[in-house]
């Protein structure tokens, strides 16, 4: 069985953890810290996606602007443009996507509007659990011919 991102989604729920683009980078952190997740969506007033700021951004800001980086607009810190999912793409794309664009957190878009974000975690966790099921298909093929011979 192919697993798509709705099922990922599905598990762990679509709860959109999400920050304003104006917000100062400090806020970012202590959502982040609070919420124990690596990465925050950033959305404009119609809730349209505008990138994602990641604990990746934080670090390069605070390397660059030392203990000025946290009173920095998130807009000004976030990574734009990164690749999104759609919840019917398939978790193998999504491992592809996050591979070749060298990032951990995938928004999952439809209709225009953030339903999820998935991390490389989410979809390893997948990934190996369905690896397990093929696995257990092609053992009970196998006791099945066994028998048969």
């Amino acid at each position: 069985m192919t697993m798509l991102i709705e099922d990922i989604l599905r598990h762990k729920g679509r709860r959109v953890i999400s920050i304003a683009p104006h917000s100062e980078l400090a806020v970012a952190v202590e959502i982040m810290t609070r919420e124990q997740v690596g990465a925050l969506v950033v959305l404009d007033d119609a809730d349209r996606l505008l990138g994602i700021v990641s604990e990746r951004d934080i670090v390069r800001a605070a390397a660059t602007a030392g203990k000025l980086a946290l009173s920095l607009p998130v807009q000004g810190v976030m990574t734009r443009g990164s690749p999104d999912a759609d919840p019917r793409d398939t978790v193998a794309d999504a491992m592809r996507v996050m591979t070749a664009s060298r990032t951990r957190h995938l928004p999952v878009t439809y209709g225009g509007r953030v339903v999820g974000l998935v991390s490389i975690g989410d979809v390893v966790k997948s990934r190996l659990q369905e690896k397990i099921e093929e696995n257990a298909v092609l053992q009970d093929m196998a006791r099945a011919r066994l028998a048969a011979a």
